[in-house]
């Protein structure tokens, strides 16, 4: 019988920003629980804790958790509240600690903020649906790795102005900086690969109000074609685990 390796324990700390509305978590799961289906697709060896910092649950050190991930969130790293300058000053606690992070939209505006780049209103609007990006640097931790990357993404800020140290990995027009990475322990996606389809379409619907409706008609025909949700994932699990072999 072929020897198998088994990856050992590795523990996430679940940065939640936001949760989901009543309507839709009942099908969907809250957003601590689309990231960790995604993860634990990725990697079974994967444990969990959650800290629903938007409730000014914060962890008490960055060393609680091997790795950490933070999730999107419908409030902006702008705001000015408690709970956001902690997270802020948490993140940049991680940064300086070279402990690993990754940013999931939310996640990723406030890692830049945190050093120092700038998060703005997009001058072209909201960014929904399917988004295909360019990659423009490739590392080792993306495997398996194409030309590009399709994600669901659903953002009106992004990231306008890098920080210091800081590098862009993935973008396209709409949004240059789609993935970006500062140093060997911290990484930013934009896009939402924790997201599937129908909770994109239910959640575009839900904001009809407040988007152009060429943009919503847009957004919800993007969904017919197909994300790297998985993919992205597995170089997520990567990341996170050979930047704690650099601890």
């Amino acid at each position: 019988m072929e020897n198998q390796t088994t990856q050992p324990t590795f523990r996430v700390g679940i940065l939640q920003c936001d949760e989901v509305r009543e309507p839709f978590r009942a099908h969907h799961g809250d957003y601590d629980e689309m990231l960790i289906r995604g993860l634990r697709r990725a990697d079974a060896a994967l444990t969990y804790q959650v800290f629903r910092v938007f409730e000014n649950e914060l962890p008490e050190d960055v060393r609680v958790c091997d790795g950490w991930i933070t999730s999107g969130s419908r409030y902006s790293v702008n705001d000015e509240n408690d709970w956001t300058s902690a997270l802020c000053r948490f993140v940049r606690a991680l940064g300086i600690e070279s402990r690993p992070y990754v940013g999931i939209c939310y996640g990723m505006q406030m890692m830049a903020k945190a050093f120092g780049g700038k998060v703005q209103l997009a001058e072209s609007g909201w960014g929904i649906g399917v988004a295909s990006s360019d990659l423009y640097k490739t590392q080792p931790w993306m495997v398996p790795v194409g030309d590009g990357v399709r994600l669901l993404i659903s953002h009106k800020e992004q990231v306008t102005a890098l920080p210091d140290c800081t590098r862009r990995l993935a973008g396209n027009l709409f949004c240059p900086n789609g993935i970006i990475s500062r140093g060997r322990s911290m990484l930013g996606i934009q896009g939402h690969p924790e997201f599937c389809k129908d909770y994109a379409r239910s959640l575009m619907r839900f904001r009809r109000d407040i988007i152009p409706a060429a943009c919503l008609e847009q957004g919800l025909e993007s969904l017919a074609l197909d994300t790297d949700s998985e993919q992205v994932f597995k170089w997520i699990v990567r990341f996170l685990r050979s930047a704690s072999d650099l601890t």
